[in-house]
């Protein structure tokens, strides 16, 4: 069996070596995209232009590598969301030479002159537009984008905007390494971007201008923070023992998700399950007004940049909003078995819903709508007690008991049954 030499071009013909060269002069068969394949005109060798059928491609390969020499090109380096790659995963990795060279990125970063030890690259190659969560950009020092047709820089721009992004640096780089076209423009507004027009191929890069003077959080956070560093109206605030075990209820396994904490009162649960979503997204949704500049405060007391907060009774403004993977209920009144009807018909399937409450006919209600929408539910009943100093020692002080219905969302659940 031929052994397969997958060539990284790094920024064009100019980064070969001459063993590349060499390889590639010798071959029978060259594969790779067609401004690389222009590049070598040798006579005699055959050549095979890589598309969006790469199963195709893969099968061709299979079939002439036994016969014939084969060399694949890459862009920048083979294994950085290259066709090398892809390869890897369809042959035995020792029939496989990996030639490496300069990324794109590693290229993009040495172009405007930054070091790119704390970047966090995403390539946007193939992906479903609604797919991606700007959300998660929220925190991130430098963010390295490459592109696509579909995921150009206008997309990225807009959704940035939606998103009220606005504390980056936006860089494009068109055609780098290309002496002849190359540019490198940096833009003061997500609005010129959206407005521009970009050749391809290109590579974006942001960098936080927020986070040399990022306010810094006064103490520090965990799960069932003491109630007195939340402000909070009328003891309204889920108790500090509950909102652990709430949280854990919530099942928070995935950074991205995206949360919605209906009558979040204080905010006290959607900002300590904010800490456990730093790619994800919280929805704040409070009917009572002066209750909102108590949820604010407490976000900006402790620098939360991954919450919205919403000024509505629930389910008005929803359509707005994203989908939620889990659903917390710390309130509802006497409207509970409609919002919670609503929750349910809105939350993704497999998603987690949780409900507290401290009333026994608002128990009852949620276990029975719950049921209604195909969930089952779990009930939990939870009696915290705590110290209290007395004269001459402490003794233990009650609170209200609190009961937590929780269940998952199956697959196949169609609303109401």
């Amino acid at each position: 069996m031929n052994p397969i030499n997958i060539i990284g071009m790094g920024q064009g013909k100019k980064d070969l070596t001459q063993n590349h060269l060499e390889l590639i002069q010798n071959c029978d068969v060259l594969i790779g995209g067609r401004r690389h394949l222009d590049h070598f005109q040798t006579a005699g060798m055959e050549k095979i232009k890589i598309t969006g059928d790469i199963n195709r491609l893969i099968n061709t390969i299979k079939d002439l590598a036994p016969e014939k020499n084969v060399v694949v090109l890459a862009s920048g380096d083979p294994l950085f969301y290259g066709i090398g790659s892809t390869l890897t995963k369809h042959f035995d990795k020792n029939q496989l030479i990996i030639h490496s060279n300069i990324s794109s990125v590693s290229a993009a970063f040495a172009a405007i002159k930054e070091p790119w030890t704390d970047a966090k690259v995403i390539s946007l190659h193939g992906r479903q537009k609604e797919s991606f969560s700007f959300t998660s950009l929220l925190d991130q020092n430098k963010i390295a984008f490459l592109t696509d047709l579909q995921m150009t820089p206008q997309f990225i721009a807009a959704g940035m905007a939606k998103e009220g992004l606005f504390d980056f640096k936006f860089c494009v780089l068109e055609n780098l390494g290309h002496k002849e076209k190359e540019k490198i423009t940096w833009f003061k507004t997500l609005e010129t971007v959206i407005n521009q027009e970009f050749s391809q191929p290109n590579i974006i890069i942001l960098i936080n201008t927020r986070t040399t003077n990022k306010p810094e959080i006064s103490h520090e956070t965990h799960l069932g923070m003491n109630d007195s560093l939340f402000k909070h109206s009328k003891g309204l605030i889920t108790k500090s023992e509950i909102r652990s075990i709430s949280i854990s209820k919530l099942k928070l396994i995935k950074k991205d998700h995206v949360l919605w904490d209906i009558g979040s009162g204080s905010g006290s649960v959607g900002i300590e399950a904010s800490f456990q979503l730093p790619c994800g997204l919280v929805y704040s949704i409070e009917k009572h007004p002066e209750r909102i500049s108590d949820i604010i405060q407490n976000i900006t007391n402790f620098n939360c940049s991954n919450i919205k907060v919403l000024n509505s009774a629930f389910p008005e403004g929803i359509e707005e909003i994203k989908t939620p993977d889990r659903i917390f209920i710390g309130g509802g009144g006497e409207n509970l078995g409609n919002i919670i009807d609503t929750a349910c018909e809105h939350l993704a399937p497999y998603g987690v819903i949780v409900i507290n409450t401290v009333i026994l006919q608002s128990m009852n209600t949620a276990i029975e709508q719950l049921k209604k929408n195909n969930i089952e539910p779990t009930v939990v009943q939870i009696q915290i007690s705590r110290s209290k100093s007395m004269p001459f020692g402490d003794r233990m002080e009650a609170l209200n008991p609190v009961w937590i219905i929780s269940g998952s969302k199956k697959n196949n659940t169609q609303g109401k049954t």
